[in-house]
């Protein structure tokens, strides 16, 4: 924790307390100790913009009612947003080898050629958009499906960033060459726009992991990665048992790689690194 006389604002442990425990009580995310100069630094460009002095005077303002629009920013702020595109590349080899193979063999199967895929905390949307790129390489007839990609976020700031589909270059150096070339066209600043065509693949929709879920269908694959980590242990395997009953029989799951010992407790095989398929397919 650093030395509090260094601070352009005042901020207090009581503060942090404070904070930490509204954020933990809206979104269930869990603020640590050690994330206390992080906090401090996001509310410093806060108070900056609002043009407050310190974050005692943040607090008041966002606890009255001229400020009462103010708590969805406070959240935004304190949503971590690390993320890239194709990150751990493993888990797009397996959805394209393994559970979009499946899909593509029951298609042929039963007659019916329908996905749903969820990105659960998809922030920027790289990673929905890195699922629409790898369903579009595993799908040849691609528009005879009724394949759709439901992103969600509780950081509308994201969203918006998400929905228009505008990334540095440097963003996509992990993606394949050949993928970056056929869904991405060039724009000013060195910038890449994502293909129309996966646009219309996903629905971006704002969603607070710990409130009622608004939809009814089942999923074929379910993408949560490096969200549970911010999340309580209790948190954490409510919300797996919760996706589990989401995932179609034979759906899979996909975690981040310190997320992996709550699939494999939720009873669900495991099929690679921090890659589960649930059974009775």
């Amino acid at each position: 924790m650093s030395n509090t006389l260094d601070r352009e604002f005042k901020f207090s442990r009581k503060d942090f307390d404070y904070i930490s425990g509204l954020i933990y009580d809206q979104t269930g995310i869990v603020l640590a100790e050690h994330k206390f100069d992080m906090m401090y630094a996001r509310l410093a460009r806060r108070l900056r913009q609002l043009g407050l002095f310190s974050v005692k005077e943040y607090i008041a303002y966002f606890s009255s009612p001229e400020g009462k629009d103010e708590l969805p920013n406070l959240i935004n702020a304190m949503t971590t947003n690390l993320t890239r595109f194709f990150r751990e590349a493993h888990h797009f080899e397996t959805l394209g080898k393994e559970s979009l193979a499946a899909s593509v063999r029951d298609a042929a199967r039963l007659g019916q050629k329908k996905l749903r895929i969820w990105s659960a905390g998809c922030s920027s949307g790289m990673e929905p958009y890195s699922i629409a790129m790898t369903v579009a390489d595993s799908l040849p007839d691609l528009s005879a499906w009724d394949a759709l990609i439901l992103a969600t976020d509780i950081d509308t700031g994201m969203l918006d960033r998400a929905k228009a589909g505008v990334y540095a270059k440097s963003d996509l150096a992990d993606a394949p060459p050949s993928v970056r070339k056929k869904y991405t066209r060039r724009a000013p600043d060195n910038q890449l726009v994502i293909d129309q065509k996966l646009k219309d693949l996903i629905r971006f929709k704002k969603l607070n992991l710990l409130h009622q879920w608004p939809f009814k269908g089942s999923f074929d694959v379910i993408f949560c990665r490096n969200v549970l980590i911010y999340f309580d242990k209790d948190t954490r395997d409510k919300l797996v048992a919760r996706f589990v009953e989401k995932l179609k029989p034979g759906g899979y799951l996909f975690l981040g790689h310190s997320e992996a010992l709550a699939g494999e407790k939720a009873g669900l095989e495991n099929v690679g690194r921090s890659s589960f398929r649930k059974g009775g397919a």
